[in-house]
């Protein structure tokens, strides 16, 4: 008795993300802020009181200050990691390309250049690592 043939599976690919991590987060904070200070001003509408809009407004702007440090900080990180990525894609193809062809000195030369490249993505990773973000604003 033969057994039925089973279909291949089609490779499923990772999903891209829409958006980057940071500004996600950012939605995601921006979406806060508003039901926050939404809330608070619906409040102080039922209570007419307005003393606590002050501190509110000191609040929200401190939040997103501290988030526009974040965000700043790790637009470098994701930029840095995406030319790494991108400069790794291209040495692939690079190398791809001399083993179909024979050695040419131009290839040769960008791939050396891409390498270069890469170490210099690594020294600037390895910069932002070192960095002390505590006294920056002093």
């Amino acid at each position: 008795m033969q057994q039925p043939r089973r279909r291949k599976r089609k490779p499923v690919k990772p999903s891209a993300r829409f958006l980057a991590m940071s500004k996600l987060i950012g939605v995601f904070i921006a979406v806060a802020l508003i039901i926050v200070v939404g809330y608070a001003m619906y409040e102080m509408h039922l209570q007419n009181d307005l003393s606590s809009l002050s501190q509110l407004l000191i609040s929200v702007f401190g939040i997103g200050a501290v988030y526009i440090g974040f965000y700043l900080t790790m637009a470098k990180w994701e930029h840095i990691e995406i030319e790494k990525t991108n400069r790794q894609k291209d040495l692939l193809k690079l190398k791809k390309q001399l083993e179909l062809y024979n050695p040419e000195e131009q290839a040769c030369e960008d791939i050396e250049n891409c390498n270069k490249d890469i170490e210099d993505l690594d020294m600037k990773m390895g910069e932002l690592e070192s960095q002390d973000f505590t006294n920056n604003y002093y």
